[in-house]
């Protein structure tokens, strides 16, 4: 028996580990085939690279009931199924526990869920793919340059979602032998974590035969050097961010890592999706950008996606609609806070003071820019066009059987603002980014997951140029994203220093990568340890009345409570920065080594 191969069949992190040797840990995933028969046959080889490729998250609506929980929990949204019992209900209330945390549990095997389980199993497989396949046999070495680099991003991949979700972790990139001393087991710094994250990426990018984008529906899943550009940009700034940095500077390092990530892929043809294909359905480039599909081919009309994924957003229109359309869950609807982001067009200026946007913490009383040109009487008009991209409001039209129908969310309208049923929004707003002008309860042809864009990695490059203080190039690449939407160069945001500039960019985040999941990480990362995300105690909302002579009132509500001493939300404490390490894992962890392994608060 080989020592170094311990392949069970079972795939909990430690149980793993501490397995007794028995003739079952030399074989290959199907519990069968051993390892040395797998590498020895080149077909072998390549179908235990593709199990490298399990558990790939679908993200998106794919959580526990088609709910997406990053977004619900976020100060951008508010999920409608806060009635229901379901897992954002128990988050909003403080109901999780390292034993059974919502975010972890899947409602069906096939939803996401499970992460320290599945993506510890899936780095295991990686680490012996990487051992194997230097000696396995291949068809050429041309599929042997390939299959390594594909691992390699893979396992910078899995490790990046490790992180982000349970923060710093231990560092394998070799299968653990027989003969490891487990009771020296510790978790390595975020910044090695990070560090290796990077090396991964830079060991596929060195790689001649990995291609940089994907041409055929035959290698949809399959990896790439874009993505590896991708993960390495991402990597570093959460690595150089305030809840993972342990207090070292590390800006600069993000900042050449960002602007090396920007340069490959604008050298290797990805820009951004700029130019209208059907300018009778879309009335931005952005909007039309998250509903369609990339095209798969070496000159794509589409060269800003990265990677896609290839489930549709939501499974079911029906799902996330409106009352009017049949629609039974309105879903994860955007907040006021989310709405009160979007600049005013022709002056490019925030609606809100971006150091100080209320002036208390229930948001009830917002702290105007009166430089913005904003008018409370008429909220909805002559906004980023991003907003009508993303956000259907009252007054909006969604076509519907063919008809443009008008959105009235006003208090008695068809699609109106509710404090209980399912079916309706609870903040005045109901979700549009993804979803088919077209879309209904019978016919779906809304937008696929974006895992990467190149627009999310310019943001990463602009927040760690204005961290590190390259203020010219944070506003140059804040300015691209601007442009792409709709703003004119001469309303262009300017920094006068440091800290203007890193406010712009997280104003730019968050507007322009919204129902992305990306605010959900964004928020946690940017906070010491310890600090409560003090954003996502209250959730607010718009109550329209429609006044007799047709106009309206606006007044701004608490959501999910009346009462301004009870928190909306109580996952806004510090313990949710990250999530627990399952609680039987970390038992065995933790009477291996003597050590505390648990995550903070949990």
């Amino acid at each position: 028996m080989n020592k170094h191969y311990i392949f069970s069949v079972f795939v909990a992190f430690l149980a793993l580990l501490v397995a007794s040797c028995n003739s079952e840990l030399d074989k290959a995933p199907d519990g069968r085939t051993s390892l040395d028969a797998v590498f020895e046959d080149p077909v072998l080889t390549g179908k235990y690279l593709s199990n490298c490729y399990n558990n790939i998250p679908k993200k998106g609506y794919w959580y526990f009931f088609w709910t997406n929980i990053p977004n619900g929990v976020s100060d951008d949204n508010w999920d409608c199924d806060d009635n229901q019992g379901l897992q954002l209900a128990h988050l909003y209330k403080g109901m999780a526990s390292a034993n059974r945390h919502p975010i972890e549990e899947p409602n069906i095997p096939s939803m996401d869920g499970l992460y320290w389980k599945n993506y510890w199993a899936q780095i295991r497989l990686i680490n012996t793919f990487l051992e194997q396949i230097p000696s396995a046999a291949v068809e050429s070495e041309e599929v042997r340059d390939r299959w390594t680099a594909e691992a390699h991003v893979l396992r910078a991949y899995f490790y990046l979602q490790m992180v982000k979700w349970y923060g710093n972790i231990p560092i394998f990139t070799e299968p653990v032998s027989l003969d490891y001393d487990y009771s020296k087991l510790k978790k390595d710094s975020f910044e090695d974590c990070a560090r290796q994250i990077v090396a991964d990426c830079d060991q596929a990018l060195e790689s001649k035969y990995l291609p940089w984008r994907i041409t055929s529906m035959a290698e949809i899943h399959r990896m790439t050097k874009a993505i590896a550009a991708a993960i390495r940009s991402e990597a570093s700034i959460y690595a150089a961010s305030p809840r993972f940095n342990d207090g070292k500077k590390l800006w600069d390092w993000a900042y050449e890592v960002n602007k090396q990530s920007v340069q490959l892929l604008e050298a290797n043809g990805f820009e951004l999706y700029d130019k209208i294909q059907n300018p009778e359905l879309y009335k931005s480039a952005y909007e039309e950008y998250f509903v369609q599909r990339a095209d798969l081919s070496p000159n794509p009309h589409d060269k800003e996606t990265i990677w896609q994924g290839y489930h549709l957003v939501p499974p079911h229109v029906v799902i996330r609609g409106f009352p009017i359309d049949g629609g039974y869950m309105a879903g994860t609807v955007p907040t006021q806070e989310l709405v009160d982001a979007y600049d005013i067009l022709n002056t490019g200026k925030s609606v809100l003071n971006l150091e100080k946007p209320y002036q208390d913490e229930t948001k009830l009383k917002p702290n105007y820019n009166p430089e913005s040109g904003y008018d409370p009487q008429n909220p909805y008009a002559n906004r980023d066009p991003r907003f009508y991209a993303t956000v259907y409001h009252n007054g909006s039209k969604k076509i519907m059987n063919g008809t443009p129908t008008v959105i009235e969310t006003f208090v008695g309208g068809n699609c109106s603002i509710h404090p209980s049923l399912r079916s309706n929004t609870r903040t005045g707003y109901y979700a549009k980014k993804f979803m088919h002008p077209m879309s209904n309860p019978t016919s779906q042809d809304d937008g696929t997951w974006k895992h990467y864009r190149l627009g999310a990695v310019y943001l990463n490059f602009a927040e760690a140029a204005a961290e590190s203080g390259h203020l010219d190039e944070a506003m140059k690449y804040v300015n691209k994203i601007r442009h792409r939407a709709g703003f004119s160069t001469t309303v262009d945001v300017k920094a006068p220093d440091k800290k203007e500039a890193v406010l712009l960019v997280r104003h730019e985040r968050r507007v322009e990568l919204s129902y992305e999941e990306y605010r959900y990480f964004d928020c946690r990362r940017w906070v010491l340890p310890g600090e409560d995300l003090i954003n996502e105690k209250f959730s607010t909302g718009m109550q329209i009345t429609r006044n007799q002579d047709g106009s309206f009132s606006y007044k701004r509500i608490l959501v999910g409570t009346q009462d301004p001493s009870v928190p909306s939300k109580m996952s806004y404490e510090s313990k949710y920065h990250l999530l627990p390490i399952p609680l039987e894992e970390v038992s065995k962890l933790e009477s291996q080594t003597g050590i505390k392994w648990q995550n903070p608060g949990w």
